[in-house]
């Protein structure tokens, strides 16, 4: 009989165990994921910036400084 308890109580801890398994691995996926939009935020952030910058580049070039 005792063996069977300690089986059971083994067994109860493997269950948590994985339940905290599982819910690192939803998290990390929730990481993830967020990241690679932030990511993508990011990228398309840039591209606009560059973009910015070469028309203000141009604005900028007709004006010449004196030497």
């Amino acid at each position: 009989m005792r063996q069977c308890e300690k089986i059971k109580e083994i067994s109860i801890e493997q269950a948590d165990s994985m339940e905290q398994v599982e819910a690192t691995e939803e998290r990390i996926a929730e990481v993830v994921q967020n990241n690679s939009d932030v990511a993508q935020e990011t990228s398309a952030t840039s591209e606009e910036l560059t973009a910015q910058a070469t028309t203000l580049s141009g604005m900028v070039s007709v004006f010449k400084l004196r030497q």
